[in-house]
Formats: structure tokens, C-alpha cells, sequence
């Protein structure tokens, strides 16, 4: 029996207009009344995250910036905090600011940039994020950001990863989660190790989680969970790890699987 849900937001819970459909809810509150926890695990800021899954019933778990920040939804009680120590950190802010490439950090779950740009403001915009700048890099580098994101055309974004990954040593850790989007997080941070701690919070045995997502960043949840769900339009390598494949994001996949597994 399934008692713990992990759910990716961005292109598998919510449809392409990020809205969340009748089907889906329906699913997640019958699986709530049958017992089951369910968790949103996402590469999202906390705030942005909460806000989209407000209306959604009762209390729930949230894994923010792929698990650095494990926060319940209205309480606000910090379950989990991995943010990157500064001294790694520094190397990531000076080698992408000596590139000129555009990238975010995540202070106290709060998004800022180094400087201005299109690219930061329509990311804002998108998900809904205020964007504050700070211009001083000295004191950019030197504050714990819960995660680094660069934004980058979908062309070179591999060549960027690859240069960066000579550089910033074995305690941080890359993953993308969008095309144009790559994330650099403290080593232990993971969806899967969210769900795992998740997992140990409320004493659910591992045996007794499902995970469902479509991203790099979801197939260690993927992996870890009892049965691991990718919805149809995912990736092809997370596809390749789950369990079972449903239908995409805009036909109600979470739905189908919360149905399919999730005693309703």
C-alpha cells in the first residue's frame, strides 16, 4: 500500500498553462482522505511552490530547490536545510560571473541576482519570484544560497555544465531541470533524498512510496521510491528508471497514477 507521494510541480503535476486540472485534484484529495501523504518535490523556491498547492487541502510537505529546503506548507515548520556552504559556493559565483553567464541564487528563500538581465526578469515573471539584485559579488559569494540556477540556451547549456563541473570540486552537484535550465546544489541534495527523509519523518517504510515526475532532477526519486512513475513526455533517461510511464502533464498523468496505485 501506498502511504507517501512525492510529486514533481513543473511539467508533471501542473499542465503547460502551470495550472493544475480538476482530474489531478480530485486524485489528490482521495488519496489524501485514503491516508497517504502527499509531498510536492520541486526544484522551486519555496514561496512560489507554496503558493501554487495552497488551495490543495490540508497541511502539507513541500521539498523546495530539489530537497535543499523541506518545509511544511502552512506551518512553515523547517523539516530539512542543506543550503550550499559559502566556501564552495564562492567558486560557482566567480566562475559564472567572470563567464558573464546568467545565473540566481536563493537567499533564505529569496531570489537574487548579481545583475539585471531579460533572461532573470521573464524567469520571475514565469514563476512568479521577485527579483532582487545584488550587485556587490564579494557579498554575493559569501552568502549560503540553498541552490545556484544558470539560465542558458538549451545548445550550450551541456558545454556550460561540463566547464563548470571541472571547477567546482566534489561537495556540489549539477542537475538540470528544464532545457534552458541547470541547478548546482550541495552533493547531498536530492529529490530522492527528500523523499527518504520524508520518508523517516512521518515512519513510512521506503516499501510503502511512490514518487512521479519527468526531469533529470525527479530520477533519483524515481529510483529510491517503491514504485517510481514517469509521466509520458518525460525524458528519456527518466523514463528508462521508472516503474511505469503514464499520460503527460496536459492529460491528467498524476490522476492516473494516483488512481492506478493509491488506495482511493
Amino acid at each position: 500500500m501506498i502511504r507517501l507521494v512525492a510529486i514533481d510541480l513543473d511539467n508533471t503535476l501542473l499542465r503547460s498553462d502551470l495550472s493544475i486540472s480538476s482530474a489531478n485534484r480530485n486524485a489528490l484529495k482521495r488519496a489524501r482522505r485514503a491516508g497517504a501523504v502527499v509531498a510536492i518535490a520541486t526544484g522551486r523556491m519555496f514561496q512560489t511552490a507554496r503558493l501554487i498547492v495552497s488551495d490543495l487541502g490540508p497541511e502539507m510537505p513541500i521539498a523546495a530547490y530539489n530537497g535543499a529546503l523541506i518545509r511544511m506548507r502552512d506551518s512553515g515548520e523547517t523539516l530539512c536545510s542543506m543550503p550550499i556552504d559559502p566556501e564552495d559556493g564562492e567558486r560557482v559565483v566567480r566562475f559564472l560571473w567572470d563567464w558573464g553567464i546568467v545565473f540566481q541564487a536563493y537567499f533564505d528563500d529569496e531570489l537574487y541576482v548579481p545583475r539585471p538581465t531579460s533572461a532573470s526578469a521573464d524567469y520571475g515573471s514565469r514563476y512568479g519570484a521577485a527579483v532582487h539584485v545584488l550587485d556587490d559579488i564579494e557579498e554575493f559569494a559569501r552568502r549560503p544560497s540553498l541552490k545556484y540556477l544558470i539560465i542558458e540556451d538549451p545548445g550550450r547549456i551541456d558545454s556550460v555544465r561540463r566547464a563548470l563541473e571541472g571547477v567546482i570540486g566534489p561537495n556540489l552537484r549539477t542537475m538540470r531541470s528544464q532545457p534552458e535550465l541547470l541547478e548546482v546544489v550541495d552533493s547531498r541534495v536530492s529529490k530522492g533524498q527528500a523523499l527518504r527523509h520524508l520518508a523517516r519523518h512521518f515512519r513510512i517504510d521506503i516499501a510503502h512510496t511512490m514518487a512521479i515526475g519527468d526531469s533529470e532532477n525527479d530520477i533519483d526519486m524515481l529510483r529510491d521510491a517503491a514504485v517510481g512513475i514517469a509521466v509520458s513526455g518525460a525524458a528519456h533517461d527518466v523514463q528508462a528508471v521508472a516503474d511505469y510511464v503514464v499520460a503527460s502533464n496536459d492529460d491528467d498523468g498524476v490522476a492516473e497514477a494516483l488512481s492506478r496505485f493509491v488506495s482511493c
